[in-house]
């Protein structure tokens, strides 16, 4: 992200298009804020990240269909092998409550990026497009990784116009 000095903050990003976006509006929550007790699995992250598509899809700034950079799916919270801590802690669980464990990035991120002129009809005035993703910290800066995800989306078949 580059700073803008017309918005006097750093919310510019190019793609590797030339297409040059910028960041309107960013939310961000813990992704496991809700879990109450347990540990989460497959299903329970793909519950969650429909939840948080969901809610990106209300969002002020939102037109269209809100965009996945898929998260990377591990078995381990924090570091490799912590996952046996989280099968010990489970042991006294009742066998069919056996699950794998599975952790998404600890941050979810809805991004509403714009861009100047249009992707489709050169009679609008822009184009933007709602992004989730999730890291492992809070932003900015933003995840290297997702930051490549960012660059390198196909803005034109993704984004929606809209005029003032």
């Amino acid at each position: 992200m580059e700073y803008d000095p017309i918005s006097h903050v750093t919310c510019r990003l190019q793609q590797e298009s030339g297409r040059k976006l910028i960041l309107n509006q960013l939310e961000q929550s813990q992704t496991y804020a809700g879990m109450l007790e347990g540990v989460p699995d497959k299903k329970a992250n793909d519950w969650g990240i429909d939840v948080d598509l969901r809610r990106a899809a209300h969002r002020e700034y939102t037109l269209g269909e809100p965009h996945l950079i898929s998260p990377r799916r591990r078995d381990y919270q924090h570091e490799p092998g912590d996952r046996e801590q989280a099968r010990e802690r489970r042991s006294n669980y009742p066998e069919e409550w056996e699950m794998d464990p599975e952790w998404i990035p600890l941050i979810c991120c809805i991004g509403c990026f714009k861009s100047f002129p249009p992707a489709h009809d050169q009679e609008k005035d822009g184009s933007c497009l709602t992004v989730v993703w999730y890291q492992d910290d809070y932003a900015l800066p933003i995840d290297a990784e997702v930051l490549q995800s960012l660059k390198q989306l196909d803005w034109d078949c993704l984004a929606t116009d809209f005029e003032y």
